[in-house]
């Protein structure tokens, strides 16, 4: 299971092809043969959690996809998992979020199979520009014209093969970047809020607040850095 913090990355994964970023999770099983490339040169952070033995058989997905969006559930879990000091902590707290993922990927909604290869393509590109431009100020003329397209039909493609509007993708994007950021920051909520992308203090909290379900100071901490691999089996 592959869950970033930061950057983006491309998977083919037989007819499925796929942008990974932070909102969503990557799943494989042990058969799976798959290519992954990264568009752009920024860095990638983020965790991978390696199941193996019986643990694996017992968990891996019966999916007809490998790739799900993330909840807000999973993404605080994974936030907890990287500061989880205690080892039984770390293994509970592990195991709680490739539950909840899993859950997650079998509650997603199957996306349209009826568009066309040209609108797939059109929305990896959108979603490689939130991915790797969320924290400017981006608009619908600019994400379109980055995608040499029109405003009108970035809008209604995305929505169509992802089932939710940039808007939404792209305040998701944000919010779980914030998830990160946060460790450290007391103090610092405006300039981060206006770091990520946010008109100011309050549209951030209220956004974070829906989000998770709590305000962005309660999950201050200290920093998380680095890729994160977890592996074990179970005895």
């Amino acid at each position: 299971m592959d869950l970033l913090q930061t950057g983006t990355h491309l998977r083919d994964l037989g007819h499925q092809r796929n942008v990974v970023d932070p909102t969503t999770a990557a799943l494989h099983a042990p058969s799976d043969e798959y290519w992954m490339a990264s568009p752009t040169e920024r860095p990638q952070q983020g965790t991978l959690l390696l199941l193996r033995g019986e643990l694996a058989e017992e968990l891996i997905p019966r999916l007809p996809t490998r790739s799900c969006s993330i909840s807000p559930q999973a993404a605080r879990l994974h936030v907890q998992l990287l500061h989880a000091v205690d080892p039984l902590a770390r293994e509970e707290t592990a195991l709680s979020l490739v539950h909840c993922v899993l859950s997650d990927a079998r509650a997603q909604p199957e996306r349209a199979r009826s568009v066309s290869r040209a609108w797939r393509r059109l929305s990896e590109e959108l979603q490689h520009v939130v991915a790797t431009r969320f924290k400017e100020r981006l608009t619908l003329d600019l994400m379109a014209s980055a995608c040499r397209t029109s405003p009108f039909h970035a809008s209604r493609v995305f929505r169509a093969v992802t089932g939710e509007t940039l808007h939404r993708h792209l305040t998701r994007v944000r919010l779980r970047a914030a998830l990160f950021e946060l460790q450290g920051a007391a103090g610092r909520l405006t300039e981060i809020a206006l770091a990520l992308g946010f008109s100011s203090h309050s549209h951030f909290t209220q956004a974070f607040q829906e989000e998770f379900g709590c305000a962005p100071s309660s999950l201050m901490g200290g920093p998380v850095r680095g890729r994160k691999t977890l592996s074990w089996e179970k005895d």
